[in-house]
C-alpha cells in the first residue's frame, strides 16, 4: 500500500515519569496506522519531570527493589519545557489528529496538554486508553476534547483516520463517541480483534532509552509482548472487571496469541533491538492449557532471553515449576493481595483459600526462580488488624520479594463502585499512584498510616518480632522515626535486596 504523507497522527503518551517499560496498545495502534500508510508521531512524557519521585524510587525508598543507576544508562530527565517542546512538535510536525493516551493518574496532566494545544491549533483530539474506556461521559465534556475511545483502539483509529481523510461521516464508527455539531454520538464496541490479525509492534516511534528497563536491581534493554489480552478472571479490584463486563455480550475479552505468532514477534524484536530482557503481558501465565504451556518453553528456546512473568498460586504446581525453570524463565510475582481470606474472597474476589497459596510458594522456594509476593494495603473496610494479618501471612510464605502497593479505586473496577457509594472518596476524584499514594479517607485508618505501614511493610515481613517495637517507632514522622528508619533500611538492604 503506497504511503499518504499527507495525514498525519500525532499520540501524546501522558506516562508515569520514568516508567520506561514500553505500551504494547501504543505500540499496536501505531503498527495498524502505519501499515494503512498513515504517518506517526509521538510526544511522550517519560522523561519529563512530572511528579517529585519515581515509581521505582518510591519502590526503593519503601525497600520493595534495589536503588539502580539509571543515569548510566542515560534515564535523565529533559532540561526542557514540556509544553514548549509539545507547542514546537506540534508546529513543526502539523499533525490532522491528536492522540492522547493516559491512565486515571496521569490523566489530568494529559487534558492540560491538549488543552495548551488548542489555543493554538485547531485538530480533531481523541483521548483513549483504559481511563477513557470507563469514564467517557468525564472526558467528552472536556472542551478540549472531540472524541473518546472506549474499548480496544487498533481497528476504531484506522477506520477514523480513513474516514477523516476521505471527508467521509465519522458519527458511526464503532468504540468511539464522538462530539460533533453540539451533539454526542455514543457508539457501541465492535467484536474483539483477533491478536494474531495484528501486525508486530511499532517501537520505532519510541526514543532508543525507553529500552532501558530496570529489573530486579539491574538494568538490561528489555522488550514488552502481549502474550493474551485481558483476564479469564474478574477480581473486583482490577479493571479486568470492567472489561470483561463490557465485552460479556461481545465475544468476551479474554483471548490468547497463538506462539507461533508470539515466538515469531519476539525473535524479530530481539534480533532488531539487542533485546537482554523479556516482560510477558500474562495477567496470569499459567492459567491456560498445558499444552499451551509446554508448546511456549519449547519455542521460547528460539528466543532464548530471561523473561518475568506474573501467576496465580492456583497454577503453581511441580510440572509447571521445571517447565518454566528450563525455559530461562528468571522471575515470577504471584499476588496475595491480602492475607484475610474473608477480605480475600468476599471484597476481592479472590477466591483462594490460604492453604493454596502456601503450597504455592513452598514449591516455589524450592526452585531456581526470583520469587516475589504481591500484596496490597489500604482497602475499603480493611483495619490495621488485617494489614498485620497479612504481614504475618508473607511472614509464613518466607518469599525474597516483598512487594506492597497502595489500593488505589480504579475506573471499571467493582470496588470503586462500592468505594463511591460508601462516599470513601471525593466525588469526581481521580485514582493516584498504586506505589506511593491513595486517594481514600476512610474512617478506621488515615493516609499517613497507610504510607507508614507500605513502607515498614517489608521490615515487619522480614526481621524478627522482636524487632517489632523498634519498627513501630519507625511510622512516626519525627527526626527520630526517620533516623531509625534509615539504620533499619541500611540493615534490612544488606541482608534481603
Amino acid at each position: 500500500m503506497t504511503e499518504n504523507k499527507e495525514f498525519k497522527i500525532l499520540f501524546i503518551n501522558c506516562n508515569t515519569m520514568m516508567d520506561v517499560l514500553l505500551p504494547v496498545g501504543l505500540s499496536l495502534i501505531s503498527a495498524c496506522l502505519k501499515e494503512e500508510g498513515f504517518g506517526v508521531k509521538l510526544f511522550d512524557t517519560t522523561f519529563y519531570k512530572t511528579a517529585t519521585e519515581t515509581g521505582d524510587e518510591a519502590r526503593a525508598k519503601n525497600l520493595q527493589v534495589r536503588k539502580t543507576n539509571r543515569e548510566e544508562f542515560g534515564l535523565v530527565y529533559k532540561d526542557t519545557d514540556m509544553f514548549e517542546d509539545l507547542k514546537k512538535m506540534v508546529e513543526e510536525y502539523k499533525p490532522d489528529i491528536i492522540g492522547l493516551s493516559c491512565i486515571e493518574c496521569t490523566y489530568e496532566l494529559g487534558i492540560d496538554m491538549l488543552k495548551s494545544i488548542r489555543e493554538y491549533y485547531n485538530v480533531p483530539m481523541i483521548v483513549g486508553g483504559i481511563f477513557a474506556t470507563f469514564a467517557p461521559a468525564e472526558i467528552i465534556a472536556e472542551d478540549c476534547v472531540d472524541m473518546v475511545c472506549v474499548g480496544e483502539g487498533e481497528y476504531a483509529l484506522v477506520e477514523l483516520c480513513n474516514k477523516i481523510r476521505e471527508k467521509q461521516d465519522i458519527t458511526t464508527v464503532q468504540n468511539l463517541w464522538i462530539k460533533q455539531n453540539g451533539k454526542i454520538y455514543r457508539n457501541g464496541i465492535r467484536r474483539p480483534v483477533n491478536l494474531d490479525e495484528l501486525p508486530f509492534q511499532d517501537w520505532t516511534i519510541f526514543e532508543a532509552r525507553r529500552f532501558y528497563k530496570p529489573m530486579g536491581g539491574k538494568i538490561s534493554m528489555t522488550g514488552t509482548f502481549e502474550m493474551n489480552r485481558g483476564c479469564p478472571y474478574s477480581c473486583r479490584f482490577c479493571s479486568d472487571y470492567g472489561l470483561n463486563k463490557l465485552y460479556a455480550n461481545n465475544g468476551g475479552y479474554y483471548r490468547e496469541k497463538s506462539i507461533k505468532r508470539l515466538i515469531d514477534e519476539m525473535k524479530e524484536k530481539k534480533e532488531r533491538y539487542n533485546l537482554e530482557f523479556a516482560y510477558l503481558v500474562a495477567e496470569s501465565f499459567l492459567t491456560t492449557k498445558r499444552e499451551r504451556i509446554a508448546e511456549f518453553i519449547e519455542r521460547y528456546k528460539e528466543v532464548d532471553i530471561p523473561f518475568w512473568i506474573e501467576a496465580r498460586p492456583e497454577s503453581i504446581n511441580e510440572e509447571n515449576i521445571k517447565l518454566l525453570e528450563s525455559s530461562g524463565c528468571e522471575g515470577i510475582s504471584l499476588g496475595i493481595e491480602s492475607g484475610n481470606m474473608e477480605l480475600r474472597r468476599n471484597l476481592l474476589g479472590r477466591n483462594m483459600n490460604d492453604e493454596t497459596i502456601l503450597k504455592a510458594f513452598s514449591l516455589l522456594e524450592k526452585s531456581s526462580l526470583r520469587v516475589s509476593a504481591n500484596n496490597i494495603i489500604g482497602f475499603p473496610t480493611e483495619t490495621r488488624e488485617n494489614i498485620f494479618e497479612t504481614i504475618e501471612f508473607n511472614r509464613k510464605l518466607n518469599v525474597p520479594g516483598v512487594m506492597v502497593s497502595l489500593y488505589n479505586p480504579y475506573k471499571g473496577t467493582a470496588l470503586r463502585d462500592y468505594c463511591d457509594e460508601e462516599g470513601l472518596m471525593q466525588k469526581d476524584a481521580h485514582a493516584g499512584d498504586y506505589r506511593s499514594e491513595t486517594v481514600l479517607n476512610m474512617p478506621q485508618i488515615s493516609r499517613e498510616e497507610l504510607l507508614a505501614l507500605q513502607k515498614t511493610f517489608p521490615l515487619y515481613v522480614r526481621f524478627p518480632k522482636s524487632e517489632w517495637p523498634r519498627i513501630e517507632k519507625c511510622e512516626g514522622d519525627s527526626r527520630e522515626a526517620e533516623a531509625l528508619y534509615e539504620e533499619l533500611s541500611r540493615e534490612y538492604t544488606e541482608k534481603y535486596l
